[in-house]
């Protein structure tokens, strides 16, 4: 599944100011995604969505999101598995991988999601406020980390 250019470039609001950013969601259970999609895009974000792991991968690596949300259960991989990839690969490891899991929030869990590259664990069901919160202060340290890594500019 390719991207067309158009959607790869940022796209201003109605304000001239830039969105809000582009998500990827990586989840099976389609009567959580499709809400969730539906109130992101009312936010602002351009949102992407896959049930598969395999597909999440090679979506990330082709549309580069500024937030990866990101199921533990997934038909094809574990969000474990997924996350590990994407975090190993160079095109996909500065992006900010949420997990969102119904598996709960016990301790051993949440520092398995962190060390397989997460940034943040909200455990299924969320407030979808503070889900919005989470992402929109990860894809603030997202566009501050691509900031901070680009070359600066000779003026000389």
């Amino acid at each position: 599944m390719t991207t067309p250019q158009s959607q790869l470039q940022p796209q201003l609001n109605v304000q001239g100011r830039e969105r809000p950013g582009r998500i990827l969601i990586v989840d099976d259970d389609l009567a959580a995604v499709e809400p969730l999609a539906l109130r992101l895009r009312w936010q602002g974000y351009e949102v992407l969505a896959t049930a598969s792991g395999e597909e999440g991968i090679a979506l990330a690596r082709g549309s580069h999101p500024d937030v990866i949300l990101l199921d533990l259960c997934l038909p094809d991989f574990n969000g474990l598995e997924v996350a590990r990839i994407l975090t190993a690969d160079n095109q996909t490891s500065d992006i900010p991988i949420v997990f969102l899991s119904g598996l709960g929030d016990d301790e051993t869990l949440v520092r398995e999601c962190r060390a397989a590259g997460g940034t943040y664990y909200l455990r299924k069901p969320y407030d979808c406020n503070v889900l919005l919160l989470v992402l929109s202060q990860a894809v603030a340290e997202h566009r501050l980390w691509h900031d901070m890594s680009a070359p600066e500019e000779d003026f000389t």
